[in-house]
């Protein structure tokens, strides 16, 4: 079980977003919904392998739509049966197969995508996965469950393996035999040219990222619940009711505090209550957080100051890491203690805190030097990496368009400025990008019913012309 009851979904520019509150009223998760087309994680393609690399046992593929996968040596075993020598021995230059993206680099990187020639497709309902032929029941579902979905789902079977989750408990067989169907589907198409076969919507992203323990679903914006609701009842029956019209004056993630955490993320420094802060670099190899004293010396003694930091930085990097959805390699640099016990008090902190988390998350000790080495499973891009690229920080182009379309819809519904026209400012990639996408525009001018204006300037912005 975790911490959160309520979802907010935010339908936006290129994709949706959706975050958990927990009962303090607190962000604890911020997902992003991409269009398939900004985004191709978890799609899955037709693919041509053109080139097999021997010396690094690495095989590249053309994705079509100018995309590249890469495939490792272990991911490319699961296509051949016996002993495996080469990367060579699993795939040939030419081979057409069906390939998934499974994690795309970090802005910082230059690679291609990783890809896996064993799709896994998520549902609500079920996992479907390409492979060996069997059906597994979650070990939650009762025996009644079970038996009456074992000989619906075996002629099924046959075309993939079907993982059949806890979430189908009580729900009617019908349902999840549909959304069997749809998967497997998928993993039995037999293209002709290299390109995209499968991507889920961002509204289906959205909605099947909700934790399945969420008792409040809310939408906002009238069509966007409507649509959703809509597929809901068609697809997932039991998600319908837990879906509601957001109805607050302010943006949702405005009222609920998930752009103010959004900004807090993206600062130079993270404050701590206490008075120290921390900051968190993240490179192509790994992703740094520094603890450090600040104001916190301020009425307290060294080492007291020491310890209180320290189990703040704690909380305050484990939160992040979520918030951010930073994977990979984390150390943290904590400062040294030398009171009694500071160190076991840190370390219980650490191992309760991250049980939180969704995400696999794994953790050293604290070493001699004072760190605690984390490891984050990562699948996508981290928020950071959304909005920056390079050290010291720099706008990202599509990152910071989309984030001026949102803004602009808000001012342009909220505002009352007549028929005034939305101004879009910002430097000359923004902009260059926004003109290389003008449906996007054209869509930010269709849902507040007001023209809208490109313009070059030094700094992002988002206005209502003066009439």
């Amino acid at each position: 079980m975790t911490d959160s009851t309520l979802t907010i979904v935010e339908p936006g520019f290129g994709g949706w977003r959706s975050a958990d509150i927990d009962e303090d009223g607190l962000p604890t998760d911020l997902r992003f919904h991409d269009e398939a087309a900004l985004s191709p994680l978890d799609a899955v393609f037709a693919a041509r392998i053109s080139a097999v690399d021997t010396a690094n046992d690495l095989a590249f593929a053309d994705l079509g739509d100018g995309l590249t996968g890469c495939m490792n040596l272990r991911r490319a075993k699961s296509l051949v049966k016996g002993a495996v020598q080469s990367i060579s021995d699993c795939v040939t230059e030419g081979q057409r197969l069906l390939v998934q993206v499974v994690s795309e680099p970090g802005t910082l990187e230059d690679k291609a995508l990783t890809i896996t020639p064993r799709p896994r497709l998520l549902g609500r309902y079920v996992v479907v996965e390409a492979g060996s032929r069997r059906v597994n029941f979650s070990k939650d579902l009762p025996p009644r469950t079970t038996k009456s979905l074992t000989a619906a789902l075996m002629d099924l079977s046959r075309e993939a393996a079907i993982i059949v989750r806890s979430s189908a408990e009580d729900i009617a067989a019908d349902a999840i035999v549909a959304e069997v169907r749809t998967l497997t589907a998928v993993l039995t198409t037999k293209p002709e040219q290299t390109g995209r076969l499968f991507a889920r919507t961002p509204l289906e992203k959205a909605l099947l990222s909700a934790p399945l323990d969420a008792t409040d679903i809310q939408i906002e914006g009238g069509s966007a619940f409507a649509e959703a609701k809509a597929a809901a009842q068609q697809h997932w029956p039991d998600l319908a009711g837990k879906l509601s019209a957001y109805k607050g004056e302010l943006a949702a993630f405005e009222h609920y505090g998930v752009n103010e955490a959004i900004e807090e993320a993206l600062a130079p420094r993270i404050e701590l209550p206490s008075g120290g802060w921390i900051n968190i670099t993240e490179t192509p190899a790994l992703t740094v957080v520094d603890v450090n004293l600040g104001g916190a010396l301020k009425g307290r003694s060294a080492s007291d100051a020491k310890v209180i930091v320290n189990l703040e930085a704690a909380l305050a990097t484990l939160y992040h890491l979520r918030f951010q959805d930073i994977g990979g390699l984390v150390v943290v640099d904590f400062i040294d203690m030398t009171a009694k016990g500071a160190t076991r008090d840190l370390m219980q902190l650490i191992e309760k805190t991250a049980r939180t988390d969704r995400v696999p998350l794994q953790h050293t000790g604290l070493s001699t030097f004072g760190m605690v080495e984390f490891a984050r499973k990562r699948s996508g891009v981290s928020l950071k990496g959304r909005m920056q690229v390079i050290m010291p920080a720099k706008l990202r182009a599509s990152g910071v368009a989309l984030d001026l379309l949102r803004r602009g819809a808000r001012i342009g519904q909220e505002a009352s400025g007549g028929n005034s026209g939305l101004i879009v400012s910002g430097p000359e990639p923004v902009i260059g990008w926004l003109r290389a996408h003008p449906h996007y525009v054209a869509e930010l001018s269709a849902k507040t019913q007001r023209d809208v204006e490109l313009m070059l300037g030094s700094a992002p912005d988002v206005f209502l012309r003066n009439t």
